[in-house]
């Protein structure tokens, strides 16, 4: 019985240390999101520009991020993602602005992160500065 509950619990936290490497990554790309927002910026980028592009990149981040994931819990993402916006990865820049009804709050919903999530991981994200 002993044996049993040991093996239960290092399967549990082996689980939660995969979890947990895997929304560092996602963490990483949303760097990655914050660096691409700065520079076009710089560049003389519009909003609208900037916002189609970081939601391509976040969608991006997830398709990345789903492949740590068993195939049980990316279909359940996907069918839900599919079900209300019609994408297995998400809504579209268009769906966003439909609901924001700006494009600066798009690029702010893109770079959004579930602190609900990082908490329930240990993990805590704070943006860097560009």
């Amino acid at each position: 019985m002993r044996l049993t509950s040991s093996l239960l619990s290092r399967a549990l936290v082996d689980e939660k240390v995969e979890a947990q490497r895997t929304r560092i990554r996602y963490h990483g790309l949303l760097e990655d999101m914050h660096r691409t927002e700065a520079n076009m910026r710089e560049s003389g980028a519009s909003e609208e520009e900037i916002a189609r592009e970081l939601v391509d990149m976040r969608n991006q981040a997830k398709e990345i991020t789903r492949a740590g994931m068993t195939p049980e819990e990316v279909r359940i993402l996907e069918d839900r993602n599919t079900a209300k916006y019609g994408n297995p990865l998400g809504p579209t820049a268009d769906q966003l602005y439909a609901k924001y009804g700006s494009w600066e709050k798009v690029t702010d919903a893109s770079m959004r992160t579930s602190y609900a999530v990082d908490r329930e991981l240990s993990l805590e994200y704070r943006p860097c500065p560009v």
